[in-house]
């Protein structure tokens, strides 16, 4: 008899969330990433990565992008 070990590729599904920043007259307002990341991971979802797209606005950012993941189960 010959033992066979069969690999078994993990599959994932993904979010994204976007936060916009908060404008002001004088200052530009950062969102509360901290809330919004403890909120997903209490429902299973693990960071994955933070991005910053830079806009038309003179290249600065409009909104931070969140990107979860979390292991799809049988």
């Amino acid at each position: 008899l010959e033992y066979k070990e069969t690999l078994q590729m993990k599959m994932y599904e993904y979010k994204t969330i976007e936060l916009p920043f908060k404008f002001g007259i004088f200052k530009q307002g950062t969102p509360d990433i901290q809330e919004t990341l403890n909120e997903e991971a209490a429902s299973g979802w693990r960071l994955k990565q933070v991005l910053m797209p830079a806009s038309s606005n003179m290249g600065q950012s409009e909104k931070i992008i969140i990107i979860f993941e979390r292991e799809l189960v049988d």
